[in-house]
């Protein structure tokens, strides 16, 4: 990838050409479906057998995405974009979670060996259990609970919106050890498959958007973990040597890394949608009058020009991340302007189809939907701003 132009290479390029020519091709067909019946297609796996190139599937051995010359970054972001041109139902089928990043943040060597190795060796699949009843994106209202009992700390409280909660091997659970810290006394704590007192009310939530995808209502009853279960510490208690990372850092060090590719998959809808209403709008260029097909015309390319903009912000965080000193300022720039964007074009779409553009016979209300999640989920655009802000102007900011 260009280091000025953000240009990806001819490799990646041809990668993601393939993949988003097959996904329009094989993973849209099924999309209304997965949408009404709140889950991925039972042939999923007969479907990804016809990818033209690797997708980085999960059930099967030697599938695992390219690295690129781009960077690993910058090819997530190409990967993300292009599998959900098709459409999102594909995407998680495809990812073992982030739950293993907060295990690489604030692990020892020995929880890094437990958690994290596995999931990279593709063994494991891991929740992220951060947001509860009464708050999303602050992190400072986390109200379960950990209090230590021996050799061990009981878990109290719950969870919502898990990706991955009724499948995940373990779970990454934030909770409170001192309420009178707020935000300083969060810690986190793998909760693992099958631990008493852990169960799952709700193995899918009801959503707006992203239907088909796994989000998870979790309950922690007097749930015990043994004391080494705690990020950062040993059956003894704390390790010197392990990362000094708080809980809540540990929790925006995770979603910060993974949010330039929630706006990718935003970008991808939005293009989508572009593309659908080109066409059918291109059908009937005959009954527009020269006025009128230009102002439509002005718009479609107004809003390509804004979804390349959303790109190139967005490679600008890869780029951070693969070759600079990672931070969180360029993956928030990122998700904060790529999701709303990409909002406003396929409401615009809509918009330029009439009363067509709202049918469920064309996916665009669908997408509309599906975007609008993604700009809530791992933090809002509102949120990033205010980092963004923190970054510039210091910690009062916002």
């Amino acid at each position: 990838m260009s280091t000025t132009t953000f240009e990806l290479s001819p490799e990646l390029r041809k990668h993601s050409d393939a993949l988003r020519e097959w996904s329009a091709a094989e993973v849209r067909p099924y999309a209304q479906a997965a949408d009404a019946a709140k889950l991925a297609p039972a042939n999923w796996r007969e479907i990804f057998d016809t990818a033209p190139v690797p997708i980085g599937r999960i059930d099967i051995e030697g599938d695992s995405l390219p690295v690129f010359s781009d960077g690993y970054w910058a090819g997530q972001l190409a990967f993300y974009e292009n599998l959900n041109y098709g459409d999102i139902w594909a995407a998680p089928l495809l990812t073992r979670g982030i739950g293993q990043l907060v295990v690489d943040a604030m692990g020892t060597p020995e929880q890094i060996e437990r958690w994290y190795d596995p999931v990279i060796a593709g063994e494991v699949m891991t929740g992220f259990a951060l947001t509860e009843p009464h708050f999303g994106s602050d992190t400072s209202l986390v109200a379960t609970t950990a209090v230590r009992d021996g050799d061990e700390w009981v878990i109290n409280g719950s969870k919502i919106y898990c990706t991955n909660g009724a499948r995940a091997d373990y779970i990454t659970v934030f909770a409170t050890t001192d309420k009178a810290l707020g935000a300083g006394g969060i810690a986190c704590f793998v909760v693992e498959k099958g631990t008493p007192g852990f169960t799952v009310p709700k193995a899918n939530e009801s959503k707006l958007g992203i239907r088909s995808w796994v989000t998870s209502e979790l309950l922690f009853e007097d749930c015990r973990v043994p004391i080494d279960h705690r990020l950062g510490w040993n059956s003894a208690g704390p390790v010197d040597t392990a990362p000094s990372v708080s809980g809540r850092g540990g929790a925006l060090t995770a979603l910060s890394n993974n949010r330039p590719n929630m706006a990718s998959m935003a970008i991808g809808l939005a293009q989508a949608s572009i593309d659908v209403a080109t066409g059918i709008l291109k059908e009937r260029q005959g009954g527009f009058s020269p006025q009128r097909w230009a102002a439509v015309s002005n718009n479609l390319d107004l809003m390509n020009a804004a979804l390349d903009r959303a790109r190139r912000v967005n490679y600008k965080a890869a780029f951070v991340l693969d070759h600079g000193t990672p931070n969180r300022y360029s993956p928030a720039i990122a998700k904060s302007y790529a999701p709303q964007t990409c909002d406003r074009i396929i409401r615009r779409c809509m918009q330029l189809l009439g009363p067509e553009g709202t049918s469920k016979e064309l996916l665009l209300e669908k997408w509309y939907r599906d975007v609008k999640i993604l700009d809530i989920f791992e933090g809002s655009a509102q949120v990033q701003r205010i980092i963004v802000a923190r970054e510039l102007v210091g910690r009062l900011a916002g």
